[in-house]
């Protein structure tokens, strides 16, 4: 894994959030956080692209669907993979072309999807 992939962590859990970020920085992946689907598509703005954004569905002011499909209609965004964390098995298949990340996970779990994903990009 290269120390310099960067991840974008779009989830409105304080503590969760900073649970996944100890967690992949550790791991070596340098990470930004967003606490709203709104606030992420502000950093995307930047010059400054993730290898990968992972996104909780139930946030407030813009939920992950919402940033999903905004985040699809700007070209330069449409590709960088998404993985989806939720509870729920079916909410996470309505992303098409996205990875679920099913909790309650392990520590393990998210840095395996974490790596597949970003190595796929990398390839």
């Amino acid at each position: 894994m290269s120390t310099t992939a960067h991840i974008l962590l779009v989830d409105d859990d304080a503590d969760l959030r900073q649970c996944l970020v100890d967690v992949l920085e550790d791991a070596g992946y340098l990470v930004k956080t967003a606490s709203s689907g709104r606030e992420a598509l502000r950093l995307l703005a930047g010059d400054d692209l993730p290898g990968l954004i992972l996104l909780d569905l139930m946030m407030p002011d813009l939920n992950g669907w919402q940033f999903y499909e905004e985040k699809q209609k700007i070209g330069r965004l449409a590709s960088i993979p998404v993985l989806v964390v939720t509870a729920s098995r079916a909410l996470g298949a309505s992303f098409p072309g996205s990875e679920v990340l099913l909790k309650p996970f392990s520590v393990e779990t998210v840095v395996e999807k974490v790596e597949q994903l970003v190595s796929r990009v990398n390839n």
